[in-house]
């Protein structure tokens, strides 16, 4: 098995390999291994648990034919499954033909200065011969026969059987392998590092090379804005690379989207399904692009998936206020729509050129092909080197801007410049030019003018994220400053002692708390997350420890304050409901279910606080075949049963989830029943807060999409 995920086969008529997930061509590199011109698909395209495509064909395509003169052959499961990589395949490879709409633009933004695409793009498909590059010049597609067999060569066979994929070469079995493709196990490591303190601006590099590097990951950062993390075009994993470091989710709570090629939107949907709905900021035409090309990925809906983030259109030629900054966008010039930005914030400001080709003499031969319009060439031409960090790609032509012309800049330019989308090996040397350094510890850290209500702004953005606050109105945004001080805790201070009565709410600015008892640490609690509220409600001694496991910055407000927040609102009994929870052991159950064991620890403490127990009885019916969703059930003790037209399934145990999601989330009739066949307790969630959760988080969502039962 290869190190991100596949298997790769040895027959006499070369390297097989099943799956592909994204970057997987670099283990083949990285191991001096022959890179594979035939991948057999797995039977699902997609891993909806991981936000992660199993079948990124395009980077193994692209290498075959522009580094290699071949064309990959792609043995798919079904007609259906070739449709799909081919629609990834138009939209990635060639983009919208049209132009963009006039709504893209400012009123005031010069129609010549505007892209046309269709020209751009055909250009970039034009072949040396004259020939216009389409998908079928790059693929060739294998289809299984009646007998669930593709024979590859005179010697070779591939045989789909249920569940797995055998390999006969020369009559004799060499290889079989699971049909599904399972990714290696991700970490659930919470760090106990010191926490990362997120500069008020700057730059955090994820990825510096480009998808044929096997020693340097794909170009991605994070925008630091306000202490609040954007993500740019995030490689894949980047979302487990920041959680392993001890960043929460939460830090960052947006995602620039420059353009739809895998080595720049293969994270984007991680990020999405994480936690909580996240802001997508791009333009209408590269979401349309995003949206189609995962939707055919994923077989999810477009109009589902539109509804698992929030779209935040960009306008060119007029800013985009995020956390106290203006961000310009422009389009660059690339094989497809793409963007670039401008950002200022604090009297400083930055630059992120996005893929593009930047060459002047280059630039001005495409306008005298008619390519590019005088005025639109001039803007290419025109770059902003005087911010003060320039972050720009290099790469190779005729997609990506030479590294040399970027050595000829001016050294005041260079001095101000970082280079990504280049491996460091093709980085000019002794040219004034330097690589972007990757990882949280490189972070690029821009001195601003502070301003007086920065930390009045930092208050109010953490406590918005706190769910119980989430629904206050904007005239209580003064009551809530006025409850809250902040305060710091040592690594190992107790903050809260067993037994004690309860005074103070807590939500965490930064460092990681966890909850103790009897000194077994129960759970753990990041930046964005809260404690300490349930004891203020019931008006209870407090039931377990909670100890700061690093230096911590928390928000505190006193009982008498936090109640007064929250009169008129559901939220007390809500937390009643959930003290109870935490009573049963419902925390425990959820780490024996597949989905639920990954949530964060906010969002258990969300689902808890929905949750009620039972105690079910053999024979107990929950809902009946026909009849409406009620909502969903977590079982501890209890034994169900579900009765349909096509039978009846075996009884879950302990940690499955059962429940008609979709009909849950579409609010329509069941076609099971579910009878109790085992005595014991339970944990049933009605179906209009089950819903709610799923909206709030839509990973969750995706996970359960199309079942009954999560086990």
């Amino acid at each position: 098995m290869l190190p991100r995920g596949g298997w790769y086969i040895k027959t006499s008529a070369g390297p097989i390999q099943v799956g592909l997930p994204p970057e997987t061509i670099k283990d083949s590199m990285a191991g001096g291994l022959a890179v594979p011109t035939l991948y057999v698909l797995p039977k699902q395209l997609f891993d909806r648990r991981r936000g992660v495509n199993v079948a990124e064909c395009e980077f193994p395509a692209y290498f075959n034919f522009f580094a290699l003169k071949r064309k990959i052959r792609l043995l798919v499961d079904s007609l259906e499954d070739e449709r799909r990589v081919r629609s990834v395949f138009e939209e990635a490879l060639f983009g919208p033909s049209t132009m963009p709409s006039d709504s893209e633009f400012a009123t005031d933004y010069a129609a010549a200065l505007r892209p046309d695409f269709s020209r751009e793009s055909n250009h970039f498909r034009r072949m040396p011969d004259g020939s216009r590059l389409d998908v079928d010049m790059l693929v060739e597609f294998l289809h299984f026969d009646a007998d669930d067999a593709c024979r590859v060569t005179d010697d070779v066979t591939v045989r789909r059987k249920d569940d797995s994929v055998e390999f006969v070469d020369h009559g004799e079995l060499v290889a079989r392998t699971p049909h599904r493709l399972e990714l290696p196990p991700r970490s659930r490591h919470s760090s106990d590092a010191t926490p990362f303190d997120p500069p008020e601006f700057g730059v955090t590099v994820l990825g510096s090379s480009h998808g044929f590097d096997p020693a340097g990951k794909t170009t991605g950062v994070i925008l630091w804005v306000g202490k609040r993390g954007i993500l740019v075009d995030p490689p894949v994993d980047a979302t487990e690379y920041l959680r392993e470091r001890g960043v929460p989710a939460r830090l960052i709570d947006g995602v620039i989207l420059t353009h739809c090629h895998a080595d720049h939107d293969s994270g984007t949907f991680q990020k999405i399904l994480e936690e909580e709905r996240i802001n997508v900021y791009t333009t209408p035409t590269i979401v349309g692009s995003f949206v189609k090309k995962y939707a055919a990925l994923s077989g999810i809906g477009e109009d589902l998936l539109r509804r698992t983030f929030v779209f935040n259109p960009v306008t060119i030629g007029a800013p985009v206020r995020v956390h106290g900054a203006e961000i310009w966008f422009f389009y660059t010039l690339h094989s497809i729509p793409a963007l670039g930005f401008e950002v200022f914030y604090g009297n400083k400001s930055l630059a992120f050129s996005g893929d593009s080709l930047y060459d002047p003499e280059r630039l001005r031969a495409l306008r005298d092909l008619g390519v590019l319009s005088n005025e639109r060439c001039e803007d290419l031409i025109d770059f902003p080197w005087h911010h003060t960090v320039v972050i720009h790609e290099a790469g190779v032509p005729p997609l990506h801007t030479p590294a040399t012309v970027l050595a000829d800049l001016p050294e005041e330019h260079k001095e101000r410049l970082y280079l990504v989308h280049i491996a460091e090996k093709d980085l000019p040397k002794d040219r004034g030019l330097k690589s972007a350094r990757v990882g949280l510890e490189q972070t690029i850290r821009i001195p601003v003018d502070s301003s007086p209500n920065d930390e009045a702004a930092e208050w109010l953005e953490l406590l918005s994220g706190v769910e119980i606050f989430r629904e206050l109105p904007l005239s209580r945004a003064g009551e809530l400053l006025r409850a809250a001080k902040m305060r710091v805790f040592h690594a190992g201070t107790k903050i809260i002692q067993k037994d004690s009565r309860g005074e103070t709410f807590y939500a965490i600015a930064s460092g990681v708390c966890a909850v103790e008892h009897e000194g077994i640490e129960l759970k753990r609690y990041t930046a964005g997350d809260y404690f300490g509220e349930t004891a203020l409600v019931l008006d209870q001694p407090r039931t377990a420890d909670v100890v700061a496991r690093t230096d911590c910055k928390l928000l505190e407000i006193d009982r008498y304050g936090f109640l007064y927040l929250l009169r008129g609102t559901d939220v007390p009994e809500r937390l009643v409901r959930l003290a109870k929870m935490r009573e049963m052991r419902s925390w425990e159950v959820f780490d024996r279910n597949s989905v639920l064991s990954h949530l964060s620890s906010g969002q258990k403490t969300v689902l808890q606080s929905h949750m009620e127990s039972r105690t079910l009885e053999v024979g107990d019916v929950l809902w009946t075949a026909h009849g409406p969703a009620a909502g969903a059930v977590l079982l501890d003790e209890a034994q169900l049963e579900l009765e349909g037209t096509d039978g009846s399934l075996a009884p879950f145990k302990t940690g499955a989830l059962v429940g008609e999601f979709d009909a849950i989330r579409l609010n329509t009739p069941v076609k099971t029943t579910a009878r109790v066949v085992g005595r014991g307790r339970a944990f049933f969630v009605d179906r209009v807060a089950l819903a709610r959760f799923f909206k709030d988080n839509p990973g969750v969502l995706v996970s359960f999409l199309g079942t009954r039962f999560v086990e």
